[in-house]
């Protein structure tokens, strides 16, 4: 089977039962897995600091070795938000932000700041998630329908809200991400 691109899935380190689930799903694709384990979730999916620059130098190691394929990135929660930050960093072909970290002071400045076009962009969030007390987290929402309407503009972007908070069904919504991706054209 042809492959028409590259996934670059960006997980938690020590997920290894979901991790063989995932590498099923994607045989099944015609698209190429490359996953990258995070050992320091805040520090690794930092977008300011030294081990965040190493992670982004990681992915365009990967981009460079595939150079033929579209390369695409996807992630859970931060790792969204750095598969956004990625996406206009490397000017990667497209990403999935799943729950992602979008009520990050800064990171709407940053989107209008670094336009782009031509992507393909999924993202998605839980229903509850901006019901807390964490005066930031609350804008998770308001920011993700902020992001969605600037890419929107110029992009293939689709918003899809499920139930729940922020850890319900992060597996099954992750595949929902995926799907987007290889079936909805």
């Amino acid at each position: 089977m042809d492959k028409e691109g590259i996934m670059i899935y960006l997980c938690m380190k020590g997920q290894n039962e979901w991790l063989e689930e995932v590498k099923a799903y994607f045989q099944k694709s015609s698209y190429v897995l490359k996953v990258i384990e995070i050992d320091d979730w805040q520090n690794e999916l930092s977008l300011t600091n030294q081990k965040g620059k190493i992670l982004l130098e990681k992915i365009k190691q990967i981009q460079l070795k595939n150079k033929y394929l579209k390369c695409y990135i996807s992630g859970y929660s931060l790792a969204g938000l750095f598969s956004l930050y990625s996406l206009h960093e490397l000017d990667l072909d497209g990403a999935i932000s799943v729950s992602g970290s979008l009520w990050q002071e800064g990171w709407l400045e940053y989107l209008k700041n670094h336009p782009i076009k031509n992507k393909r962009i999924y993202l998605s969030l839980g229903s509850k998630e901006h019901k807390t007390r964490n005066a930031l987290m609350k804008n998770v929402l308001k920011n993700t329908l902020e992001a969605y309407k600037i890419y929107q503009k110029e992009n293939d972007c689709f918003f899809q809200k499920n139930n729940g908070n922020h850890f319900f069904e992060s597996e099954l919504r992750m595949k929902k991400g995926w799907d987007w991706f290889f079936y909805e054209k």
